[in-house]
């Protein structure tokens, strides 16, 4: 018997989540959550990702860090999904990810088309309270608004919808969408800041999916050919417009960022569309004030540093801000640094005041197959 069939198992942990104490979810998703939860001593900038083990290596877990002097991460502990990873890298965006308000985190179990919900405690350590089918097969990216999950099933080619209540993830019925005809390849899963649409993109099929969220379903589905070659992680700005990394095949020097305004009704509008000189733009961050987006060139090794105008205009600031190295597979913005997943160890770089990046610090040792970045900075 697997552990994710062990009921047993998961009801034991479900009775240590319960006694814990209930909890609070509220709020958005982004690259980095806030807490307005304060603690002098467990105050800091913590930094989650999940190894995507399979069964066959003990099932999928997450990884939780505390951010040390000078960018050094220490780890906090391993916390079992109770479900199975893939046992590979996902390609995606959004893998795990925390609530708005920085009290739960998220994970997807793509080995066993499941996903996690975890308390996150004052110290960063994480308490098992729930799991879930995901909706379809081969989860990849999760994200959530309030109480409303959404998982991107990859091998399903459809976006389930899941309710957070107390102490329970549930599927919601009737609550599952399909994405556009001939989707190819979908890669993340996201809210825009006002909840009121989801956005996919398709990286093969170089398509931008948009729904509107009415009463917990996903409807009126707007396809959008993508500007950009090769669509692929992607951001919102404070004021709503889409900003996406479009990877270009991963042609060398090809890679290039779009904005776009997003309609009431989910079309989409290109603003700009703006190179970067560098290969495989495929994950994308921006910052809390939305003036600043951080690409990972997967090809180059390098971030690259885009301003952004209060009209959603791009400007590249600087190909290559920051060189952590490696293939660079995710990213997270978090109490004023930026993290960087590379294969087996994740670099951190701080954010200066003018926006631009500092010396990066890589801190190793994850096992192989490590997907998904999220950062929570404590007040």
């Amino acid at each position: 018997m697997t552990r994710r069939d062990n009921p047993k198992r998961l009801r034991a942990l479900a009775g240590a989540a319960l006694a814990a104490g209930a909890l609070t979810l509220t709020g958005t998703v982004g690259a980095a959550a806030q807490s307005p939860r304060h603690d002098d001593e467990t105050s800091g900038t913590f930094i989650y990702t999940e190894d995507n083990a399979a069964a066959s290596a003990g099932g999928n877990a997450v990884h939780a860090f505390r951010l040390g002097p000078g960018g050094a991460l220490a780890g906090i502990g391993s916390f079992a999904t109770g479900g199975d990873g893939s046992g590979s890298g996902l390609g995606s965006q959004g893998a795990v990810t925390l609530t708005g308000d920085g009290h739960a985190l998220l994970a997807v179990n793509a080995g066993s088309n499941s996903v996690t919900l975890f308390r996150v405690e004052e110290s960063g350590a994480l308490t098992w309270v729930a799991a879930a089918p995901s909706g379809g097969t081969d989860p990849i990216s999760i994200a959530a608004y309030g109480r409303l999950v959404e998982v991107l099933n990859a091998g399903s080619n459809a976006v389930a919808g899941l309710a957070l209540s107390g102490q329970s993830l549930n599927p919601i019925s009737g609550a599952t969408a399909a994405l556009s005809a001939g989707a190819a390849a979908p890669v993340q899963v996201g809210f825009a800041p006002d909840g009121k649409h989801v956005v996919v993109a398709e990286k093969v099929s170089n398509t931008i999916d948009t729904f509107e969220v009415s009463h917990d379903r996903l409807v009126e589905l707007q396809t959008t050919a993508s500007t950009g070659a090769t669509p692929f992680g992607f951001d919102f700005t404070r004021h709503g417009d889409l900003i996406v990394s479009d990877a270009a095949g991963g042609a060398p020097g090809a890679s290039a960022a779009t904005s776009y305004r997003v309609d009431d009704d989910g079309g989409l509008h290109p603003i700009s569309e703006v190179g970067n000189g560098q290969s495989a733009a495929c994950w994308l961050v921006v910052n809390r004030n939305g003036t600043r987006a951080y690409v990972a060139n997967t090809g180059s090794g390098t971030v690259s540093a885009y301003d952004i105008t209060g009209s959603g205009k791009l400007t590249l600031r600087a190909g290559a801000a920051a060189t952590p190295g490696g293939h660079p597979i995710d990213e997270a913005l978090g109490g004023g640094w930026l993290f960087v997943l590379i294969g087996q160890a994740i670099a951190a770089t701080p954010v200066l005041p003018n926006g631009d990046l500092g010396a990066v610090t890589v801190t190793g040792g994850l096992p192989a197959g490590t997907t998904g970045l999220a950062a929570l900075a404590l007040a």
